[in-house]
């Protein structure tokens, strides 16, 4: 008597996994990027904590872009690593500002998978070209090699990283000094020049007028910044100032407008519980 043989069971779940999916050729991660140079508007926040849970928390409540700060604060690659994630997490699109344009801070941090950038005090068109290089793989530039292990190229899984790198790559250069304003056009008109981001503190510093960002001639230098990037086809972007808000700002072409941060949020919510308490809560000596 022949017992025919038990048929085998399907693993719990369903068929053992096969090997991860490729990325298709081409593929590209950055939607900031699309997004941007479509001609949408985007509204952005900073986070100068280095905290995950602020990023995240701002990413859920429908900030376009979480910018991280690594200029003017002590938060390091690491760091940025985890605040990205808690971004990417909340469904949003993650931006770091970068301390200089040293080409080790781009190498390190897009390795870490970060692709859009904000640089600080870009004065010319030189150094422009070198921000620009440093985040490019030959022919294009001179960035460093490590797709095959690093997160920006998910590991080795995308196989194509380095031929589609600058694709996913976004460049918000700052314009923070009058021979920046003077050299805008030239600077927007570079390949790879995506976003001229206009510093109006350090811009009014340079003209002599530090902390006088109602002066009527640092304004018309911006508006002249907007005009020049706009005719080059690119996206401008600034910060809201005491006269002109972030909508009043996207009325005048300026189509990335980061204004919210953490710290001074955290701060003026602290002192207006404080004063509202104050009577019956005397504070310390």
């Amino acid at each position: 008597m022949t017992t025919k043989p038990a048929p085998r069971r399907k693993p719990p779940g369903g068929p053992p996994p096969g090997p991860p999916a490729t990325p298709p050729a081409g593929f590209v991660r950055n939607r900031l990027k699309r997004r941007a140079l479509a001609g949408e508007t985007l509204l952005g926040a900073w986070v100068f904590t280095g905290s995950p849970t602020v990023c995240e928390i701002y990413a859920l409540a429908g900030y376009d872009i979480v910018l991280i700060d690594t200029e003017h604060t002590p938060i390091d690659v690491k760091d940025v690593l985890e605040c990205v994630r808690a971004v990417e997490a909340g469904g949003g699109d993650a931006m770091v500002r970068v301390p200089g344009q040293d080409a080790s801070h781009f190498k390190r941090l897009l390795d870490a998978g970060v692709h859009s950038f904000m640089v600080p005090m870009v004065d010319s068109v030189a150094e422009a070209e070198a921000v620009i290089r440093a985040c490019r793989y030959p022919p294009r530039g001179r960035r460093g090699y490590a797709a095959s292990a690093a997160r920006s190229g998910l590991y080795g899984f995308h196989a194509d990283y380095a031929d589609v790198a600058h694709e996913e790559t976004f460049l918000a250069l700052q314009v923070e000094s009058v021979a920046a304003a003077r050299d805008a056009a030239k600077i927007a008109a570079l390949d790879g020049a995506d976003c001229l981001f206009v510093g109006p503190n350090d811009l009014a510093g340079s003209m002599g007028k530090l902390g006088q960002l109602a002066d009527p001639g640092l304004l018309k230098t911006i508006d002249a910044v907007a005009g020049a990037v706009k005719t080059a086809g690119k996206v401008a972007g600034i910060i809201p100032t005491p006269t002109r808000n972030a909508s009043d700002w996207a009325a005048r072409g300026f189509s990335i407008v980061i204004g919210e941060c953490d710290v001074p949020a955290l701060k003026t919510s602290a002192v207006a519980d404080i004063a509202r308490h104050r009577k019956a809560f005397p504070g310390r000596e």
